[in-house]
């Protein structure tokens, strides 16, 4: 993953450090995501993106907007205002798919490697998280994640998992 320097960002899905949770690999939050949001699941219509690890299969890497302060996807569409739009409140850039006109311009704007927006080749439309929005109870992916390895990256880390009993004394 390319790392972008000096780079401030907002509210945003992240992946817990291993002390807290692993993530295991089994792909809920992408399939989570594209049902919420389009009532069906495929590679183009997820808005979380989980790069698995197969060699030591522990060490697995979920990757979405991470909705940088400077807005580079926001600042390159065309349509700015229309289809990729900014709620002030939130503080988030999100996609509007009525008016996105699929040019792309906003995955070549992220500065990102991979890519934290998608592109559903099917519409021809952006896809990009925006912490669903419309769901009163927060990012679905989140809530479920069998394992409880993301969160929101303004919420507090929860507690590490208990140790496992020792041996009986």
């Amino acid at each position: 993953m390319k790392e972008v320097p000096n780079t401030e960002y907002g509210r945003r899905i992240v992946q817990y450090p291993n002390e807290v949770s692993v993530c295991v690999g089994c792909n809920g939050c992408e399939i989570v995501c594209s049902l919420v949001h389009e009532g069906k699941t495929g590679q183009m219509l997820k808005r979380i993106h989980l790069e698995r690890d197969t060699i030591n299969m522990d060490s697995h890497k979920i990757f979405t907007c991470q909705n940088c302060a400077d807005h580079p996807c926001y600042e390159a569409c065309p349509k700015k205002d229309e289809a990729m739009r900014y709620d002030p409140i939130l503080e988030l850039v999100y996609i509007d798919p009525e008016f996105c006109i699929g040019c792309k311009k906003c995955i070549k704007a992220c500065p990102f490697e991979p890519k934290r927006i998608n592109f559903d080749k099917v519409s021809k439309k952006a896809k990009k998280c925006d912490l669903c929005l419309e769901r009163t109870e927060g990012p679905a992916c989140v809530e479920f994640c069998q394992v409880r390895c993301i969160g929101v990256s303004d919420q507090p880390l929860p507690p590490p998992p208990p140790a496992p009993p020792g041996p009986p004394e």
